[in-house]
């Protein structure tokens, strides 16, 4: 392993150094995702940036080679980037069973789009930090860097807060948590400490309190809710646990569990109307997670069979866009553009732009949508609609061409084609591969015809 060069960036040389001081006290690093741009931007920091053994990081796309890594090395620290869509189960029971193996694993989900709620259901479930990808080199090391370990003094507090209370010192936790609050006073967290500490200590009404102070400090933050439930859980108050449970509701209305209790604990008494919307509500969303589960699950499939059978990937790159419904997002264009290669692959260029259509429908303002249903026009000789296609994808995503050779190659082609100058491209394309004869030959042919002209 190399030594650690400080970054040019501000705040970045922390970061680095703090990625490379967990390396090389046998941290490690894995990621589970088909992402491969993803896991090129981790090898980028990780070996370019870092400087670190190739050893450091493993890359699986299988959920069960990432369980047996696990079980193999229990005792390593291992920061894992987790692929939402690619876990191909319940995220909680998967992160789960990653801390049962793994305790002292940190988990970074990583995603597309990504609500406020199901932020606020992924920490719930496990999540030290997510994701939203596309992301950069830097903001990926910051990311990685917190997961690690705090950064500034509050933060190391508080993580020095959290650590005495793991190991039952609850004095000293105590203490702690009056430093915290002493750089923060209305510290949500320090409240939190405190107030576990005081649990500890067996002074549960004080450690009620420090919940209530901390629920004040934080409206948003669902642990000393949390603790308020289970407190007046154990003291027989249904109706305070009651409360606090519909608070977490509205913050995190995703918790089937929680839906679940609440309806159990409404029917227990007597609002039998309210247990009913409850029930119907989890029933809901275990149908979404249902479909959401075998929509990825098509996908992948789909994927698998892209290249070698193109009905098999039309039927499930179909049923995968069929079972999301109107909940199509970015994160669904991989599954689309597999649908529309497939069907023009066949010659179904109108079908491709029928799909491509009904997509844009819902998500409007895709710049590799619009490429390739320019590239399904362009297959189907209506080079007019291609050009126009292609136009509205650069106004909104101007680096386009820079995307990859073939990308800029094809947009050069279809310009020429439609009568324009795509010269431009053809140099975009040029540039991202200087040996390749074919792009400098159609780059010599561009600028000999508009010269001409």
């Amino acid at each position: 392993m190399g030594t650690y060069v400080a970054a040019s960036e501000p705040g970045q040389d922390t970061y680095g150094a703090t990625i490379f001081d967990y390396a090389l006290a046998g941290g490690k690093f894995v990621a589970l995702t088909d992402d491969t741009v993803f896991v090129e931007l981790i090898k980028s920091v990780l070996y370019h940036s870092m400087g670190l053994s190739r050893k450091s990081f493993h890359h699986f796309t299988r959920l069960d080679d990432l369980f047996e890594l696990l079980h193999q090395d229990s005792q390593a620290r291992f920061i894992i980037c987790l692929e939402r869509r690619a876990a191909e189960a319940d995220m909680s029971q998967v992160m789960e069973r990653i801390m049962r193996l793994c305790p002292g694993a940190g988990i970074i989900v990583l995603t597309q789009e990504v609500d406020q709620y199901t932020t606020a259901l992924l920490v719930e479930q496990g999540a030290h930090n997510i994701i939203t990808k596309p992301i950069s080199v830097v903001s990926f090391s910051e990311k990685l860097a917190f997961t690690i370990a705090p950064q500034g003094k509050l933060s190391k507090l508080i993580e020095k807060g959290k650590k005495l209370l793991e190991a039952g010192g609850w004095g000293e936790a105590l203490l702690a948590a009056e430093d915290i609050l002493q750089q923060k006073p209305d510290s949500a967290v320090g409240f939190m400490i405190k107030g576990d500490a005081y649990l500890g200590l067996g002074m549960t009404s004080r450690a009620e309190e420090m919940y209530q102070r901390a629920v004040k400090g934080a409206e948003l933050y669902l642990a000393p809710l949390k603790r308020l439930a289970v407190l007046y859980e154990q003291a027989g108050d249904a109706g305070k646990q009651l409360e606090c449970l519909r608070r977490l509701n509205e913050i995190s209305p995703l918790n089937t569990q929680r839906i679940l209790h609440i309806g159990e604990l409404e029917i227990a008494r007597g609002n039998t109307a309210v247990a009913e919307e409850m029930f119907q509500n989890v029933m809901r969303l275990a149908q979404r997670e249902a479909d959401e589960f075998l929509s990825n699950l098509s996908s992948r499939i789909a994927d698998i069979c892209a290249s070698r059978d193109p009905d098999m990937a039309i039927h499930y790159s179909k049923k995968a866009l069929d079972l999301r419904g109107d909940n199509i997002t970015a994160a669904d264009m991989a599954t689309v553009n597999i649908l529309g290669i497939s069907l023009r692959k066949q010659g179904k260029w109108r079908e491709a732009i029928a799909e491509y259509l009904r997509v844009l429908a819902v998500v409007p303002g895709s710049a590799s949508l619009l490429y390739n249903m320019a590239m399904a026009y362009s297959e189907g000789g209506e080079t007019k609609k291609a050009l126009n296609a292609l136009q509205k994808a650069l106004k909104i995503d101007p680096e386009l061409p820079a995307s990859g050779k073939n990308v800029a190659f094809n947009i050069g082609t279809i310009f020429q084609k439609a009568g324009q100058n795509g010269t431009q491209f053809f140099k975009k394309a040029y540039e991202q591969d200087p040996n390749d004869k074919v792009l400098w030959a159609a780059l010599k042919r561009s600028q000999a015809l508009h010269e001409r002209n």
